[in-house]
């Protein structure tokens, strides 16, 4: 019988240059001719925005494209949705039809072995009710000292490059019904913020409408549920989005702009949460004293 691998998702929005390069990229991944891919490309917000989303509407367009994925569909829509609703609405429609999917977003290259890593990722956490998702994104630049996984498992998700199956997805709570609980429960608390100390202040902010996250909802579910990730020991993807062209991405350098893009090689293994590793997590996605001492105070 046939392997069948996951479809692969993409939202975009008005780069058409950084999604070009991720396209790119992607059809030269192994298992690209195996793959579905389901372009969901958001409308314009403002007047300013429409003459990137008339670009990337023209990326889309090529045919080219249809003849480097085993299909190529893409699903425009004239309103701007954001990000948040994007994904939640699309990833949705695909995970219910397929039973997982891969996520990723407009600014991401991908490893030559990225499809290989989440397809082989997928089947094998799948029976394993405490994974919630998968990433073939790794914040850290080396794993620690003597830690030799090719695996990490970690209580926090990532909005880089994942993926998940349709059972877990179907239980997430978008309406983040557990946040009051992370006041009164300091044993889940600790838990939430264990892979960075940034989590119940974007969440906060989350609650507060300030943003509109579906990531943060979801790791959200994650930790309520006794969910982790299964986070790949080396970085499989590299995002461009650092520059200041993105809605949701600062201007900056990227959290690890370290990236093999040939793929490595990998056995995967149940692996227990290292202290190493989680502690790594805890520096990266924490950030500096001061930007901790602040958050500190916002969250007292």
């Amino acid at each position: 019988m046939s392997r069948s691998f996951a479809p692969v998702v993409v939202f975009a929005y008005n780069r058409p240059d950084h999604l070009r390069q991720t396209l790119a990229a992607l059809a030269e991944a192994d298992l690209a001719r195996d793959s579905r891919v389901r372009v969901y490309a958001d409308g314009p917000r403002n007047e300013a925005a429409r003459e990137g989303v008339a670009a990337v509407r023209a990326v889309l367009d090529d045919p080219a494209w249809g003849d480097r994925f085993a299909a190529f569909e893409v699903v425009a829509s004239d309103e701007n949705k954001g990000l948040a609703k994007a994904i939640i609405g699309g990833v949705t429609e695909v995970v219910e039809q397929a039973g997982r999917v891969i996520v990723l977003e407009d600014d991401l290259i991908v490893s030559r072995d990225f499809l290989r890593f989440m397809n082989d990722a997928l089947d094998f956490y799948e029976p394993d009710q405490t994974v919630g998702s998968i990433s073939g994104f790794c914040p850290l630049k080396a794993p620690p000292p003597g830690y030799t996984a090719d695996v990490m498992r970690v209580p926090r998700n990532c909005s880089t490059g994942w993926a998940t199956w349709a059972d877990r997805w179907r239980e997430v709570d978008w309406t983040a019904a557990d946040a009051p609980r992370l006041y009164r429960d300091p044993v889940f608390r600790k838990r939430f913020n264990a892979a960075g100390s940034d989590r119940v202040d974007r969440l906060r902010r989350q609650m507060q409408g300030t943003v509109s996250s579906w990531s943060i909802r979801f790791g959200l579910w994650q930790a309520a549920s006794g969910r982790d990730t299964i986070f790949s020991s080396v970085n499989r993807l590299v995002n461009s989005g650092y520059d200041g062209s993105g809605v949701n991405t600062r201007a900056g350098e990227a959290i690890n702009p370290t990236f093999r893009a040939e793929g490595s090689p990998y056995v995967l293994k149940a692996v227990d949460t290292s202290p190493a590793v989680l502690a790594g997590f805890h520096r990266v996605y924490s950030g500096s004293l001061l930007a901790r001492f602040r958050r500190y105070l916002r969250n007292l």
